[in-house]
Formats: structure tokens, C-alpha cells, sequence
């Protein structure tokens, strides 16, 4: 089994108290593999009313003042590196929101192997509005990230919740590796979803003891033959099967089985659909009361996506914008189109007469 190799852990400060409990989590994980430390600050980029006007003395005035902000937010993220003994030359400011967008960008130019970083666990109408800078790292982000929670920090049992998916499989592996690297036990869970019963009348009742008995049977099955697909060499693993939400069954497993981290994939829905769906992954971080680690589908894809959006200020931090041309394919008309293939092959909608008369 190939070693798991960290060697570059990035941690986003917005110096909160929970962001230096990251830094915290950062360098333990840090003396596990050998890794370098490096800190970020997001500057928001907003001025006073006054110097929104257009006249030169007042941009210029912004312009200064926003040099000078900068200056006293590395000064400040320099004397936080040296309170954890880290090197002043691994802290950059970036003033480039939004905040997920510089984070990605610079985890592509830095080749950073894995972000650390907490998450303030917005829920309900509160998160409609808000969102979280750490979910959407979890969405676009092409390494893995590390959601910090307030606990010990041992690393004994680890469970990794699956859907017998590709993607699934994909976190396993990155969990045996770590698993590896910790001295870990891993617990491998999947919840089997009965959804609800209903009738015309809306009185009847009927006995799902049978539906439950087979899709359990059936999932256990499946349980069998995903573990096999494995390799996970000197790690001990158990396997578990619950019927329910997932998202309630996974936290409330975790909390009874008082697991140290929960590993789980993520296959980067986006957009609309996101919005209304969401994402198990984070929900999980979201409700559950314990770190929680995120391993994205398709990374080089997200790394290309990432590329593509990156903003053309971030040149000054030696961030810049991608300028590659997406190819273009003709179709059977003789007209030219960009290729429709989506970026997470899994949640796109399959459009089969579309794609079949494509050149």
C-alpha cells in the first residue's frame, strides 16, 4: 500500500478563536507527516463611503489605505506563525474575494496536499443567507480539507461513511492511508434510506419490517464486495449498517461510537441543484460534533475549474488567471460547440439523444 504524503497544509485565518484552534490541529497533523504550515488571511476588500467616489485624490487615498491594511494584517498573521513557531516567510494576505475562491487558487500555486480550517455551523435560515467559506472550499477545493472541531485530538478510530460509489471508494482509500499514518481503526458505515409511506387516504398503515429486512440483506451484500474492492494492509476495520437518514444515522453513530473523525466524499454539486439538494458531506459537517475530513471527487478537474475562475488581482500575490481556451468539437449540424460534458460526470443530467448525435 502506497504511502499517504502530506507535505504542504494550508490553514485560512480570519484570526477568530477558532482559527487558531486550526493552526492547533494543523501542526499535530503536521509532525504526523512531516508536513510545512502555511497560514493565509482573506482581506475584505471594503472601504468607507468616501473613497467609493471617482475622483483621483480619493482612489488614490483607497488605494493607500488598502496598502497599509495589508501591511498590518501580515504583520499580524506574522506574529500569530510566531506564536505556534512557524516560518514568517510561509504567510500570505490575499486580497482577492471571495474568500473560497483565493483559498482554492492558493492551494493550486502553493501545492498544498490538505486545508485546515473550521467551520462556524451555520444552520437553517441563517445559512440560507450566509453560507459558509468552508463549504464552499468543500465544493471547489481539490484537496482534501480538514473541518476542525472543538475536541481532543487523538486520532484512534476514524469512521468513513459510504454510498458504494466510485467516489466512496475513493475516500476509503484516503482514509486507509491516513488510518496508516495515525495507527487508526477505521469503521465503515452505510445507511440504508426506507423514505416515506404514503397513501391515498393518508390512514393506512402497513409493515415495513419485511422492505427493511431485504434492502438490509441487499446492503450488506454490497458492504461485502466494496470492502474487497479495498487494500487495507495492517489497518483493522469494522463495517455497520443502519436504516435511516443518513446524515442523522451517520452523526448519531458517531457520537455513540465515540469516533475521533469522520472521513466522507464529496462529489461537488454546484449551483442550482445545490441549493436545493445539498450535499450529504456537508451536512455531516454541518451537524456533526467532531472533525470531519472531505475528500473531493475528480481533483484535477476541480483543480482546472479553480484555474479557470481565478481572479486577475491575485497577480500581485503570484496567483494568476488561466488563459486557456476550453476546445470547441463540432456537431453533426457542421456547427461549432463547446464540449458538454460535465465537470462531476456523476450528477450531471444525461441528455442521451443530444450526446448521440454528437460528431
Amino acid at each position: 500500500m502506497k504511502k499517504l504524503a502530506i507535505r504542504n497544509i494550508l490553514a485560512p485565518i480570519d484570526f477568530s478563536e477558532l482559527s487558531i484552534q486550526a493552526i492547533e490541529t494543523a501542526k499535530k497533523l503536521a509532525r504526523r507527516f512531516d508536513a510545512r504550515i502555511h497560514l493565509v488571511h482573506i482581506q475584505d476588500a471594503m472601504y468607507p463611503a468616501g473613497f467609493m467616489a471617482t475622483t483621483p485624490m480619493m482612489t488614490g487615498d483607497a488605494i493607500a489605505i488598502h496598502c497599509e491594511n495589508k501591511k498590518k494584517l501580515r504583520e499580524r498573521l506574522c506574529d500569530l506563525a510566531a506564536r505556534f513557531d512557524l516560518s514568517p516567510a510561509d504567510c500570505y494576505v490575499l486580497s482577492t474575494p471571495p474568500a473560497f475562491e483565493a483559498i482554492c487558487e492558493a492551494v493550486r500555486r502553493l501545492s498544498i496536499d490538505l486545508v485546515v480550517m473550521p467551520t462556524h455551523g451555520r444552520t437553517g435560515l441563517k445559512h440560507v443567507f450566509l453560507g459558509s467559506t468552508a463549504e464552499r472550499v468543500m465544493q471547489y477545493s481539490s484537496v482534501p480539507v480538514f473541518v476542525v472541531r472543538k475536541r481532543k485530538g487523538r486520532l484512534n478510530r476514524i469512521l468513513v461513511p459510504v454510498d458504494f460509489s466510485s467516489c466512496s471508494l475513493d475516500a476509503l482509500n484516503y482514509a486507509i492511508k491516513f488510518a496508516d499514518k495515525v495507527a487508526a481503526k477505521i469503521i465503515i458505515i452505510h445507511a440504508v434510506q426506507l423514505g416515506n409511506a404514503y397513501t391515498s387516504d393518508g390512514y393506512a398503515m402497513y409493515d415495513l419490517s419485511q422492505i427493511t429486512k431485504t434492502l438490509r440483506k441487499n446492503a450488506e451484500r454490497q458492504m461485502r464486495q466494496f470492502v474487497r474492492a479495498a487494500k487495507f494492509g495492517s489497518v483493522k476495520f469494522d463495517t455497520a449498517i443502519q436504516v435511516g437518514s443518513a446524515v442523522e444515522e451517520i452523526c448519531a453513530f458517531a457520537k455513540e461510537e465515540d469516533v475521533d473523525l469522520i472521513v466522507t466524499p464529496t462529489h461537488g454539486r454546484t449551483g442550482f441543484k445545490h441549493l436545493l439538494i445539498g450535499s450529504i458531506a456537508e451536512n455531516i459537517v454541518r451537524h456533526a460534533d467532531r472533525p470531519v475530513l472531505v475528500v473531493p471527487s475528480h481533483p484535477e478537474i476541480r483543480a482546472t475549474i479553480v484555474s479557470k475562475r481565478a481572479h486577475p488581482a491575485q497577480i500581485s500575490c503570484g496567483i494568476r488567471r488561466s488563459t486557456a481556451q476550453v476546445p470547441k468539437q463540432i456537431t453533426a449540424a457542421g456547427r461549432y460547440r463547446k464540449p458538454i460534458r460535465h465537470p462531476f460526470p456523476e450528477r450531471r443530467n444525461v441528455n442521451k439523444f443530444r450526446e448521440s448525435h454528437l460528431a
